[in-house]
């Protein structure tokens, strides 16, 4: 019987790490061995600030994950922000190997690997590259030649590129934790992969990811992105307005959001004058938000709710900055929309999406349909999903298991698993003895 690969996803957020460990059978059937989540203080908005703390924060998670799992991992595949990134568009060339002119995989992959042959700068460093469509034998629109008859065959494809500095700072980090970045996924593709079904990625589709410091916004259409972006606002923001304007600490308004998500609480009406809402995160009062957008300051009395009246006080917080960041994702995906690129509209995700209320607002923001983001079903062993991990992690483990060069190189080299062996947990030795 094949031995299976293994293959762990690593996703850096801005407030918590998340890694995922998965076997991978020999028909690419996922199984999730482990996971674990640990906090994070060493990111601001995607880019690391702290290597210190946030390979501490990795190696917590990785430690919870390989308990689980019952081995341990020396590799991950980590997940990149788009922050900071751009996009390059290239064509790779190839002469088709086989001698019948069939098209193999192997094909594709020399096609991608020329593709990824172009003049970089030293600031930049490659990521991945995106296929668009492939031509055989002059003949485009191709989106998976595999099989064909052909001569030549080419790809046109869109290279990721990241900044050196964040990709070395992430790359250190992990390092530090005692693992090594056994590649790179693009964080909007992962989730993507996570949630999105195939139909709204081909007919097209937005998808909003709001973490904590930062939201990430990306569409799709005919299977390909065509989107990049995001905005410097997410969940923290959300915590940091209830903590001034409920004046508690920021562990008491994170602590009030989680509730008010649990309850489902109607979403508050705006008040005829303008919606009331904390600005100035860094000073001691909230404020109000005039008709024409500005900021005017109050005195602490006027924002003080009565007891009666905290709940509904809460609501008006909370959708002032989900309408502000919904706002500014209306801005980063008007022309989209414009051209009738989303008729799937919009699905959220990420942990900021689980405020009370946010479908309604997107929906009202936006002006499109909206769903929320549910990652896809994947089989995890002894049962139920013990941990939650973020969708990017589920989701980085994915892209990885459905690249063709990962595919081609699972069986050619090594086991990890036989290279991980030495770390397998109690329950192996558990089972090895009560089946002899």
């Amino acid at each position: 019987m094949p031995v299976k690969s293994v293959v762990a996803g690593l996703d850096i957020g801005s407030t918590r790490v998340s890694e995922v460990i998965a076997a991978v059978g020999p028909d690419w059937d996922v199984e999730i061995l482990g996971a674990g989540v640990s906090p994070c203080q060493g990111v601001r908005r995607g880019l690391v600030v702290d290597i210190e703390a946030v390979a501490a924060a990795i190696k917590a998670a990785n430690k919870r994950a390989c308990h689980m799992a019952g081995l341990n991992v020396r590799e991950a595949y980590v997940g990149v922000p788009a922050v900071h990134t751009v996009c390059q568009e290239t064509r790779g060339v190839t002469a088709v190997s086989g001698e019948d002119g069939t098209i193999t995989a192997d094909d594709m992959r020399r096609a991608l690997d020329a593709a990824r042959v172009l003049a970089i700068p030293p600031e930049r460093r490659m990521i991945s590259v995106l296929p668009k469509e492939y031509i055989v034998d002059g003949v485009g629109g191709i989106r998976n030649p595999e099989g064909m008859a052909g001569v030549r065959l080419e790809v046109d494809a869109r290279v990721i590129l990241g900044q050196t500095a964040l990709l070395a700072n992430i790359e250190a980090s992990v390092e530090k934790a005692g693992l090594s970045v056994a590649g790179w996924v693009l964080e909007p593709m992962a989730v993507a992969e996570a949630v999105l079904d195939p139909e709204e990625r081909e007919r097209g589709v937005i998808l909003v990811d709001v973490g904590g410091q930062i939201t990430q916004v990306s569409a799709f259409y005919e299977g390909a992105p065509i989107l990049f972006s995001w905005v410097p606002a997410g969940g923290a923001h959300v915590t940091n307005d209830i903590a001034v304007g409920m004046k508690v600490s920021l562990e008491e308004a994170e602590g009030l959001k989680r509730q008010m998500g649990q309850r489902g609480a109607a979403r508050a009406p705006r008040p005829a004058t303008g919606r009331t809402a904390p600005v100035g995160v860094s000073g001691p009062r909230a404020g109000v938000i005039g008709p024409r957008g500005e900021a005017k300051r109050v005195p602490d009395e006027a924002v003080s709710p009565p007891a009666a009246n905290q709940e509904e006080f809460l609501a008006r917080i909370v959708e002032a900055r989900l309408r502000e960041i919904l706002e500014l994702v209306d801005g980063e995906t008007r022309q989209v929309r414009a051209r009738g690129l989303a008729p799937c509209g919009v699905v959220l995700s990420g942990g900021g999406s689980l405020a009370s209320g946010i479908l309604d607002l997107a929906a009202d923001v936006l002006g499109v349909p909206v769903r929320m983001g549910v990652p896809f079903e994947i089989k995890w062993r002894g049962g139920k999903d013990p941990v939650e991990v973020s969708c990017a992690s589920l989701g980085i483990v994915a892209c990885v298991v459905n690249d063709s060069a990962f595919r081609l190189t699972r069986d050619t080299r090594s086991s990890p698993l036989m290279e991980l062996i030495a770390g397998v947990r109690g329950w192996f030795r558990d089972f090895v003895k009560d089946f002899f």
